[in-house]
C-alpha cells in the first residue's frame, strides 16, 4: 500500500512502497489503517481531551512517548504490538507535519489544539512577511472592524499560500474567503508568529489593522483533497448527529 508505514535499516521510517533513499523495500511496521486508528487516538489525546486518556501534558503540550503507548493499548487491544517506536515513526513520517518528537523523546501536536498550550517555544525565524487565513464572506466585514481571535482552537492558524488557506477552509465551509494577513506588521507591533510547520503557523491575535487585501484567485481540489474533505466533514456531521441524540430527551 501506498500509505504503509515502514522502516529502513540504513535510512530509517518512511511511508511508501519503498525508501526513497535507496529504493529498498524495508520492513512494515503499520498498516494504513492502523496508522488511521492509531494516529486518531493520539490527535484526540494531544489536542482536545488528554483528561478523557488520564494523560498530562506539559505546559508546552508535550508527554512522553513511554507513557502514552500502554494507553494506546487499552483503548485498542488491537494494537497490542505498539511499542515508542512506531509513535516516533509515525509522527516523524507524518506528511502534514501534525506532530513533534523531541531529543526526550517526548511528543507533541504541532497545531490545532482545543486545549490551551502554550506555544512560544516554536520558531519564529523564517516567517514571510505575508501570510493567509480563510473566513467567510459574511465574516469578513466583521473582522475588517474587530480582527481575528482564536475560534475553535487556541491559536490562529495562519497558511503560507493562498491556496492552503482555502484548501484547509473546506474542511469547515463550502466556500471560503482568503484574506491577507500582514505579518511584518504584526510583528512591529510586537505580536510574534510562530513557524509550527512548513506551511502552518500560530499567532495570538490579528487586531483589524492587520487584515489585508482579499484573495480573488480561483482554486481546484485535487482528487485526493476532495477525498480527504469529503471524509473530515461526513466524520464530523456523525460526531454532531450522535451528540444531539444524546442531549435529546
Amino acid at each position: 500500500m501506498a500509505n504503509e508505514l515502514k522502516n529502513c535499516m540504513s535510512h530509517g521510517a518512511f511511508r511508501g512502497p519503498e525508501c526513497p533513499a535507496c529504493g529498498n523495500q524495508g520492513k512494515l511496521l503499520m498498516r494504513e489503517s492502523e496508522i488511521e486508528g492509531v494516529g486518531r487516538i493520539i490527535a484526540g489525546m494531544l489536542r482536545h481531551f488528554p483528561e478523557n486518556y488520564g494523560v498530562k501534558l506539559d505546559d508546552h503540550g508535550w508527554v512522553r512517548i513511554y507513557n502514552i503507548v500502554p494507553v494506546i493499548k487499552a483503548q485498542r487491544k488491537n494494537f497490542y504490538w505498539l511499542t515508542p517506536f512506531h509513535i516516533e515513526a509515525l509522527a516523524m513520517t507524518d506528511p502534514k507535519q501534525r506532530y513533534q518528537v523531541n531529543s526526550d523523546h517526548e511528543i507533541r501536536a504541532a497545531y490545532g489544539h482545543t486545549i490551551p498550550v502554550n506555544m512560544d517555544d516554536l520558531p519564529t525565524d523564517d516567517v514571510p512577511s505575508k501570510l493567509y487565513y480563510q473566513t467567510t464572506e459574511e465574516e469578513l466585514e466583521f473582522i475588517r472592524e474587530t480582527g481575528i481571535s482564536p475560534s475553535d482552537k487556541s491559536w490562529i492558524h495562519l497558511s503560507l499560500t493562498p491556496r492552503q488557506a482555502y484548501v484547509s477552509g473546506m474542511f469547515h465551509i463550502d466556500s471560503p474567503t482568503v484574506v491577507e494577513i500582514d505579518i511584518d506588521g504584526l510583528r512591529e507591533s510586537g505580536r510574534q508568529t510562530y513557524r509550527a510547520t512548513d506551511d502552518v503557523f500560530l499567532v495570538k491575535e490579528i487586531p483589524p489593522e492587520f487584515v489585508g487585501e482579499k484573495m480573488t484567485d480561483q482554486f481546484e481540489l485535487t482528487p485526493e483533497e476532495q477525498k480527504e474533505i469529503k471524509w473530515v466533514r461526513g466524520r464530523m456531521e456523525r460526531k454532531l448527529n450522535r451528540e444531539n441524540s444524546r442531549d435529546e430527551p
